[in-house]
């Protein structure tokens, strides 16, 4: 197994692949790192994957009355 390290703009991540000589149809296993953690808050990232969109397809569950306040 051949392992390379890419530090890339997500966008660019197949470029850099090509120019690196790997095939567009070859099988790669990939781990993602964010650089800038901070950059991704976990609600931005659970919107981003709909990770909450089953809610719409069940507005019996719940609704805005069962939201609970923060008392801090």
């Amino acid at each position: 197994m051949q392992q390379i390290v890419i530090d890339a703009p997500a966008g660019q991540v197949s470029a850099e692949l090509k120019r690196r000589g790997v095939a567009a149809n070859a099988n790669v296993h990939v781990v993602v790192e964010f650089l800038d953690d901070s950059s991704l808050p976990m609600a931005a990232i659970a919107e981003a994957g709909k990770a909450l969109h089953w809610l719409a397809a069940e507005p019996d569950l719940y609704s805005d009355a069962d939201l609970v306040e923060s008392s801090s």
